[in-house]
């Protein structure tokens, strides 16, 4: 049976390419077969180590979105992503880990990742994580970004929202954000068109000067805009 993509609001692609990368055969076994039943996603290729990822280039340049492990012999993750976000930035990146680590987070985060969920998440969030990374809108789970807030809780960059002029609509952007919610899902909940919702993004990340929801989630949790009762939510 099929994952209902109304869950996750209005996907309009119907054929999402994926490449997968995990030094464990077993693993790429694993996520081949949980994806077998969705029509809409297409495995192209597959690779054991971060080597065999960039000799796969050609490939990578046909896909929506690179699925891959951190901990990979010859390149690890965080160096394929590295590499990847300087001479590919139109490449999509959603890490799947068995690595709740602060270190690995933030430091995929400062470069550009798309997503980040853990080995031990369901089939169901697996689809709305690749789904929403292939969409544009950056997935974090909520045990990803509460790992997110312990770090960044213990330094406070910015003194307050007001000194940057942060809305009491972004601000609810920003939350949301951090919730992990789409843009479509922010404007059923928001009662906002979705064009509405990604204007407030791009004025967010200007105001911020940050290059991408990342930086908008780090902000959030050093002026105290995000708390942890919020990601419950």
């Amino acid at each position: 049976m099929s994952y209902d993509y109304s869950a996750i609001g209005n996907i309009t692609l119907d054929n999402i390419k994926i490449f997968i990368a995990d030094d464990h055969q077993i693993i790429l076994d694993g996520i081949r077969h949980l994806l077998a039943s969705e029509s809409t996603i297409e495995i192209i290729g597959e690779a054991l180590n971060g080597n065999a990822v960039l000799e796969q280039l050609d490939k990578l340049n046909e896909i929506d979105v690179l699925v891959m492990d951190i901990n990979m012999p010859e390149k690890d993750g965080i160096e394929v992503t590295r590499f990847l976000k300087l001479e590919y930035p139109e490449i999509k990146i959603l890490i799947m880990t068995m690595y709740n680590r602060v270190e690995f987070i933030t430091n995929l985060m400062e470069v550009g990742v798309d997503g980040y969920i853990l080995k031990n998440s369901g089939k169901q969030e697996l689809l709305k994580a690749i789904h929403s990374v292939a969409m544009g809108d950056p997935y974090f789970g909520d045990s990803v970004t509460k790992t997110i807030m312990r770090r960044y809780q213990k330094s406070r960059v910015f003194n307050s929202a007001m000194e940057i002029n942060i809305t009491p609509r972004e601000k609810e952007i920003i939350k949301l954000i951090a919730q992990g919610l789409s843009s479509f899902e922010m404007s059923e909940k928001l009662f906002l068109a979705e064009n509405t919702i990604n204007t407030h993004r791009r004025n967010i990340l200007s105001k911020l000067n940050v290059k991408n929801s990342a930086g908008i989630i780090r902000f959030g949790i050093q002026t105290g805009i995000i708390k942890d009762f919020e990601l419950d939510s």
